[in-house]
Parts: structure tokens; C-alpha cells; sequence
């Protein structure tokens, strides 16, 4: 029960790839449906953008309020295509090593 009070914001990523069953990339609009499958655990969206990979890939960046700390990858199947979200590895490192710095300075002013 308390997992579910905690909530934390992150950066999550979808992969938007072309393939021979899938013909056209996916709208604001599909992207709502998926979020919208997955409300248990994304709550909130707070930004969204699209970023050109190639003319067949996009990665869409979502900033969202999940619920938790972690967000293990989720999948959806949407019009016959699964998608995944993930925490956005990009992010992820930079979250990490901004954390690590603040333990590493509360380390060092409790040695003095």
C-alpha cells in the first residue's frame, strides 16, 4: 500500500519504429490511447516531444508523474503493434549522477 502513495517524475521513452505491418507512425492521438491504457501506472504527462531518429524511427520523449520510484518497461498492444515505455536511459544518467554528487557532498560534510 505505501508503493502506491509514492510518486516520482521521469522522463520515459517510446519507440516509434516503421515495419511491413506497421505503415504510418503513430499520432498525438495514439499516444493518448496508449497513455491512457497504462493510467495504473503513468498518471500524469507533463511534456511530450518528438524526436526524429530516421525517416522510419522517432523516439517520443514523455515526462510523466508515475506511480512508484521505478518504472520497469510496460507494454502495450495498440492498433496489432506492441509498443514499449521505458525510463529514458538518456535521463536516467543524468538523474543518477546528479544524485550521486549530492550523496557524495552529504558524505563529505559529515566527515568535517
Amino acid at each position: 500500500m505505501e508503493d502506491e502513495a509514492v510518486t516520482s517524475e521521469k522522463f520515459l521513452l517510446l519507440i516509434d519504429q516503421l515495419s511491413v505491418d506497421q505503415k504510418r507512425h503513430l499520432s498525438i492521438k495514439d499516444i493518448g490511447i496508449i497513455l491512457e491504457r497504462l493510467n495504473s501506472k503513468i498518471l500524469d504527462v507533463e511534456r511530450l516531444d518528438r524526436e526524429s531518429e530516421s525517416d522510419d524511427c522517432y523516439n517520443w520523449t514523455i515526462k510523466a508523474t508515475i506511480r512508484g520510484d521505478v518504472l520497469r518497461e510496460l507494454g502495450v498492444i495498440y492498433n496489432g503493434n506492441y509498443y514499449a515505455i521505458s525510463e529514458h536511459p538518456g535521463y536516467k544518467e543524468e538523474n543518477e549522477g546528479v544524485v550521486e554528487e549530492a550523496e557524495e557532498e552529504e558524505e563529505e560534510e559529515d566527515r568535517l
